[in-house]
């Protein structure tokens, strides 16, 4: 869940997916009641499941205009409910079938009703059923109907704010507040939006100390990146514009500078791209773009013969044991930060614009650093290696 796993491919995720209903098809979902639930014959529980039941069997998974979510202040659902979706659109596209159990349906506050399902399916090679995923939902009485709503809008009603500047707090009950960090912050907010020549976005930060915090926060009880060695990180959410923090802080500048790129121009870049202008701007785990620098110049060296041409193999953190430099973040970020030193903004923003394949990508870095695809990895290695040294105690400094 650091950006890194929580992220779940942000440039895929807002696709429609489609799971089929007819109840003889192979790839359907199957619904069932846990015998433990003592509430099922009540008219709330069979009208909101039947909802849950209608939504899941939709083709309007993650469109602003479904009928089934609330379209006020977070219109858009959850990262956590999409990223099941993802999941369910792949396991269904395979002909296996996957079961929807839920689990329980409960009063919560404000009138809102806390719906918990669990999702399973059946290994067919292995024989054992496997649990994929453990979400919450959120459902209200909206003049004669149920409607579901962002679990952020939820925690945003029952949980302290803090407003500072053009962001808004939502602080997590176990999260110290920290109104320095938050000026810095919006400080941060207001440079960043200079340098993207736009206004100062206006955004929700929702934060925890952790990010199992976050992921139970956001209605996730539990997805394929529960349990991280690294419980740190976040993520962005350009549709309803909210930073997701579960780092313990405040300030987390990598992803207010992912509102600004997408912002500036939507879903046009590839995502090393975006999160190499992020990783340059605004650091990645708490440390800025030079600590993670020196982190893999150190790893490249002592390992001459791993190899890193193919991106699709370097989404990922490097193998150094420590999980916190990811290979987008530190080679995209070093990248970008090299076409600034040439061109300025303007060459960031000619890099947004390059298009999302990874064709696209790499004329990109031809066209504005000279080299081929084919060179990508010596030219890695050969520029890093001017870096210059950082002590092991200099690189503190680089913590924000």
């Amino acid at each position: 869940m650091k950006k890194t796993t929580l992220v779940l491919n942000l440039f895929l995720i807002f696709t429609f997916c489609h799971c089929q209903s007819d109840s003889e098809s192979a790839n359907e979902i199957v619904f069932h009641i846990n015998s433990n639930v003592k509430n099922s014959e009540t008219d709330y529980f069979k009208e909101i499941t039947k909802n849950w039941k209608n939504y899941l069997n939709s083709q309007e998974f993650v469109r602003r205009e479904n009928t089934y979510w609330d379209k006020n202040d977070m219109p858009y659902p959850d990262y956590s409910y999409v990223s099941l979706l993802m999941e369910i659109r792949a396991i269904t596209n395979r002909n296996e079938n996957i079961q929807c159990t839920i689990m329980g349906l409960i009063p919560a506050k404000n009138d809102y009703y806390l719906l918990k399902s669990m999702f399973t399916r059946l290994n067919d090679s292995t024989g054992v059923v496997e649990l994929n995923h453990i979400v919450t939902i959120y459902a209200k009485m909206v003049e004669d109907k149920f409607l579901f709503f962002n679990s952020t809008q939820y925690h945003k009603e029952i949980y302290e704010n803090q407003k500072i500047g053009d962001i808004n707090y939502i602080i997590h009950p176990d999260h110290d507040f920290m109104e320095r960090d938050a000026i810095k912050m919006n400080a941060f907010n207001k440079r960043i939006a200079g340098l993207f020549e736009i206004e100062p976005i206006k955004f929700d930060y929702v934060i925890t100390n952790n990010t199992t915090d976050l992921g139970q926060l956001m209605g996730l009880n539990f997805f394929s990146y529960s349990y991280q060695p690294v419980q740190s990180g976040g993520m962005a959410d350009n549709y309803n514009t909210i930073i997701y923090a579960g780092n313990n802080s405040e300030y987390y500048p990598h992803e207010v500078v992912h509102l600004y790129t997408n912002a500036k121009f939507p879903r046009q870049y590839h995502p090393w791209v975006d999160e190499g202008i992020a990783a340059f701007f605004g650091g990645s785990t708490g440390y800025e773009l030079e600590w993670h620098l020196q982190k893999l110049k150190a790893f490249l060296a002592s390992n001459p013969d791993y190899e890193i041409k193919e991106l699709s193999k370097l989404q990922t953190h490097i193998p150094n044991g420590e999980f916190m430099t990811d290979f987008r973040y530190a080679i995209g970020g070093f990248l970008m930060k090299k076409i600034y030193g040439k061109e300025g903004m303007n060459g960031l923003f000619e890099a947004l614009q390059a298009g999302r394949s990874e064709e696209n990508y790499f004329d990109l870095l031809k066209d504005k650093l000279g080299f081929e695809r084919s060179e990508f990895e010596s030219y890695i290695r050969k520029e890093l290696l001017k870096l210059e040294e950082i002590a092991e105690q200099d690189l503190l400094q680089f913590k924000y």
